[in-house]
């Protein structure tokens, strides 16, 4: 029954931290577009910026929040093992689905012939 109450007070929790951080980047946003005639523009960017930066840890203080920045991490983590091809090597692989395609139009162009030969033929009545 406690870790019921606890889950319940934990979700509660949540809920409300990631809804200070969505209102603190709509006030953001607004103060940035209400602003725009009495501050310059570096000033209200870099207010936008801070803004931006205290929501998103205001988010991840929340299980939700903390999931989905464990997640771009591991995202990045696994971008970096990536190993992207040369120049040569893309070259030669699009060179190759170039030959394939162009080796496939013709072979089913030829298919499209024949039968359509066949039809005209068989439509004729075989003359």
């Amino acid at each position: 029954m406690n870790s019921k109450a606890e889950k319940n007070k934990s979700a509660f929790a949540d809920t409300l931290l990631l809804l200070i951080s969505v209102v603190m980047l709509l006030a953001g946003v607004s103060a940035y577009y209400y602003y725009q005639d009495l501050a310059i523009t570096p000033i209200r960017v870099a207010a936008l910026i801070v803004v931006t930066l205290v929501a998103s840890w205001v988010a991840a203080q929340s299980e939700k929040g903390g999931a989905f920045f464990r997640f771009l991490k591991d995202s990045d983590i696994e971008r970096r093992k990536v190993v992207w091809p040369t120049h040569q090597e893309a070259v030669q692989t699009s060179l190759m689905v170039i030959v394939v395609v162009i080796i496939i139009s013709l072979f089913l162009s030829a298919v499209d012939w024949m039968l359509g030969a066949s039809v005209r033929s068989l439509l004729s009545g075989g003359s």
